[in-house]
């Protein structure tokens, strides 16, 4: 796949890694220095519930085409994707064998993964009531914690883990951001 698309696709990839990497280099730096804001940051996540059913529902023939048209974009990328494009800009400590093996398993998750968006866009486009069942079913509450507590009932969730040690947990983020950022980057900046 030597087209601009290509170029385009790894480009965008790329800059959502960088810019992915930033965002936890902000977040390791808040969580060493100020971690109260952090904290205040993730109560306040956890407090916010988003409806988007109306909204969904009202412009559905948007939303079924807008899936519609992502699952067969990522059908044709899939088609016409070529390994041998990525191996300059992989990094040298990763095998081209393992990074191909990679890839094939990203091809199967995502050949996989459109293939639900297409039905569901399909759905949505020609009758969006069909998934009210799915989605009263989806929306319904789990407890998996309390689900789940007779497999290990001393294991601390993540926002405790924030909670206990966000200065430790900042530093992780900031090191591995830092190491992201250094592997991806290219040396002439």
């Amino acid at each position: 796949m030597n087209t601009l698309l290509s170029d385009v696709l790894f480009d965008s990839g790329y800059l959502l890694i960088i810019i992915g990497s930033i965002i936890a280099l902000i977040f390791g730096i808040i969580l060493i220095f100020i971690p109260a804001t952090a904290l205040k940051l993730n109560v306040k996540s956890k407090q916010s519930l988003i409806k988007s059913e109306p909204f969904f529902y009202k412009h559905s023939k948007i939303n079924g085409s807008i899936l519609i048209l992502g699952a067969l974009f990522i059908f044709y990328t899939l088609l016409t994707f070529n390994f041998d494009m990525l191996i300059p800009y992989l990094p040298g400590q990763i095998s081209p064998f393992v990074c191909k093996w990679l890839s094939q398993v990203g091809q199967i998750f995502f050949f996989i993964g459109s293939t639900f968006i297409l039905i569901f866009g399909l759905i949505v486009f020609v009758r969006p009531s069909l998934i009210k069942t799915f989605e009263a079913t989806a929306n319904r509450w789990l407890s998996t914690p309390f689900i789940f507590s007779f497999l290990n009932p001393n294991r601390k969730t993540s926002s405790q883990w924030l909670g206990a040690y966000p200065r430790i947990l900042g530093i992780f983020f900031t090191l591995f951001a830092l190491f992201i950022l250094f592997t991806f980057l290219p040396a002439q900046l």
